[in-house]
């Protein structure tokens, strides 16, 4: 099973979807092929919003925050973006910029970094914005801890201080340096 296969098949199983964005859905091989990943999606966006509905009811907040953080971080180390930056924040404000239209500003007198997502639709193909609980963003802060923490080599603290799914127009996350 190649990469490509590998991706496909774990996000059709709810897995990494956020791996899909930046990669890329593989190419129809036929054309009636071409419903199918439509269906599986729907299915996999609806199954991840009732699963973080069940985590939310079922479990301690710090507990489901934990473990959307770790999705979100293996999201990042799929996506290998921040490793070609390692050093270089500025490249990475750069990329993010032309990739996602993502802002960036850096207090670096502070240590602080501020992310700002462009309006408009969650990136993650995993989000259903009906249903998806902002619980869910959690998987965002992981990947931005993993991103900034590549980039500069130390531990960092991020928090989400905006959220598309908590009714914002946009997402706003602060990284804090160590």
């Amino acid at each position: 099973m190649d990469r490509k296969e590998f991706l496909k098949s774990a996000c059709g199983l709810g897995v990494c979807g956020c791996a899909l964005s930046l990669l890329g859905a593989p190419e129809p091989l036929h054309a009636e092929d071409t419903a199918a990943p439509d269906r599986r999606l729907a299915f996999a966006r609806y199954q991840v919003a009732k699963m973080v509905g069940f985590m939310a009811t079922d479990m301690k907040p710090e507990a489901c925050a934990g473990i959307l953080e770790k999705a979100g971080r293996e999201c990042a180390k799929v996506g290998q973006l921040q490793v070609r930056f390692k050093g270089d924040p500025e490249g990475y404000f750069a990329a993010i910029k032309k990739s996602w239209g993502t802002d960036s500003s850096w207090d670096k007198e502070k240590g602080i970094i501020t992310v700002t997502v462009a309006e408009g639709e969650c990136g993650c193909p995993l989000v259903d914005s009906q249903r998806t609980p902002a619980l869910w963003c959690n998987c965002s802060v992981g990947y931005q801890k993993e991103a900034f923490e590549t980039i500069f080599g130390r531990p960092v603290k991020a928090s989400l201080k905006e959220s598309k799914l908590s009714g914002s127009k946009r997402c706003v996350f602060e990284i804090t340096l160590s």
